[in-house]
């Protein structure tokens, strides 16, 4: 299936028109096709669905030839008609970032100036908003290379930390093995002064009984 079909089925399963298929939304058309409710999750899966539990185009478009041979999904958009901005979406092919109230006042204007037949105004119109498309993932990818950035900065603290940690208890253990040494030292030293001491007072008493004895 070409991209522009592709779009339109993408949008025509997009029943909340959210620029992304819920799982409300693939139950929505599974029981229009008459897909047994036991396979909806695993059909939803199949399109690789994100955690938050919803489809995006690019899932949607690399998955389709897969998850088409058991769903027929190509039935469900057959009939579909499309706007002018519809038609203008899947002319220039991008997956939307912006959100659905952005994405509804494009669409409103641009059906506005399609309206019009000012071609001039509607192809500035349509640069910009492909401006904007390009910006938004400029932006979007920004923030990943930061988020990766920022992990890699985590992962390196993290890292060093325990690094650190380590170095701090080898050092402790070291301190306390000293500590122990000087202990064990000092009474050896005490005992060794307490058997000198003995040692001369065994030899004062020897001495003492012996003059007793002559």
């Amino acid at each position: 299936m070409d991209r522009p079909s592709l779009r339109r089925l993408f949008s025509a399963c997009d029943v909340n028109k959210s620029g992304r298929i819920e799982y409300e939304d693939f139950t929505v058309v599974c029981r229009e096709l008459g897909v047994p409710d036991t396979q909806v999750q695993t059909l939803f899966e199949k399109f690789g669905a994100f955690e938050d539990g919803y489809i995006d185009y690019r899932g949607f478009s690399s998955r389709f030839q897969e998850v088409s041979e058991t769903l027929n999904l190509a039935s469900f958009g057959a009939g579909s008609t499309q706007t002018p901005w519809e038609e203008f979406v899947d002319r220039i092919d991008v997956e939307f970032l912006l959100s659905e109230s952005v994405r509804e006042q494009l669409a409103d204007l641009y059906q506005a100036i399609h309206s019009s037949a000012n071609t001039t105004l509607l192809q500035a119109y349509e640069e910009l908003v492909q401006s904007l498309i390009s910006l938004s993932w400029e932006n979007k990818l920004e923030c990943e290379q930061l988020e990766t950035s920022l992990k890699r900065a985590e992962e390196i603290n993290n890292s060093q930390l325990a690094e650190l940690e380590d170095d701090i208890q080898q050092h402790l253990a070291q301190a306390e093995e000293r500590v122990r040494d000087e202990e064990r030292k000092k009474m050896e030293g005490i005992i060794a002064t307490m058997q000198r001491k003995h040692d001369d007072e065994v030899a004062d008493l020897h001495a003492t009984a012996d003059r007793l004895l002559r």
